[in-house]
């Protein structure tokens, strides 16, 4: 009975509209559209008047594995997967030795075989940068901008100048985020079709005209710490 009250309070809140549309998206049919934002890694990111706090920030490795559990358990298969991959990942971790936010880099070309199942092209000198999460106890705490300010300086130190993330269009806190922290548009969007839950496929877009200057709000700094990109495409960075 439970389960049946919930059901009946999500489709209440969410509206019948957008539970169709999330039903499709689950068992039959989704279409998201991802735009390629790039930023300079030699821009200053964080504020002037940031604190950068007493988390210990350390390399993603398997012995880090238990860390993940506190807040992270659902992501443990993806993560295992990443590090299989050869990613570089890095964590911030509180007292505990728990991990608190995480964020991951790959250095060149990269397949994204979890979730969008389509390859993402990173030209020299550049990193792609994904799969960014922050502990919800710790969100809006700047935490993620300090994860990603080291982790660039890491990268600028070895000659790299450039990042890039894809952002799902549906996500407009991602967007914000991105475009008000120095992001600017490529004028590329890759779009990703699913049938059935099982046959991927996509296709490469290019564009002239900027979609994302409505966003840009230069003299306000953005301190929001997105959640995980989510299956259906709701929160994806």
């Amino acid at each position: 009975m439970s389960k049946v009250l919930a059901f009946f309070s999500k489709l209440r809140r969410k509206g019948l509209r957008s539970s169709l549309r999330l039903l499709c998206e689950r068992t039959l049919y989704y279409h998201w559209e991802l735009l390629t934002l790039e930023r300079s890694l030699d821009e200053s990111f964080l504020p002037r008047d940031f604190k950068r706090g007493r988390w210990r920030s350390v390399q993603i490795t398997p012995a880090l594995l238990p860390g993940f559990g506190k807040y992270f358990q659902p992501q443990l298969p993806a993560i295992r997967g990443l590090l299989a991959k050869g990613c570089s990942g890095s964590a911030h971790l509180d007292d505990d030795d728990n991990v608190i936010m995480m964020l991951w880099v790959n250095e060149s070309d990269y397949y994204d075989d979890q979730l969008y199942r389509a390859w993402f092209r990173i030209p020299p000198h550049c990193i792609y940068q994904f799969f960014v999460e922050c502990a919800v106890p710790y969100r809006g705490s700047g935490l993620a901008l300090l994860a990603q300010s080291e982790m660039w300086d890491e990268y600028r130190g070895r000659g790299f100048d450039k990042v890039r993330s894809v952002v799902n269009t549906r996500n407009e806190i991602s967007l914000k985020m991105h475009v008000r922290g120095g992001y600017q548009e490529v004028g590329e969007a890759v779009h990703v079709y699913c049938l059935f839950r099982c046959l991927h496929f996509n296709r490469l877009q290019r564009y002239a005209e900027p979609r994302l200057e409505h966003l840009r709000k230069p003299s306000t700094p953005f301190l929001v710490d997105t959640p995980l990109p989510s299956a259906d495409g709701g929160n994806a960075s």
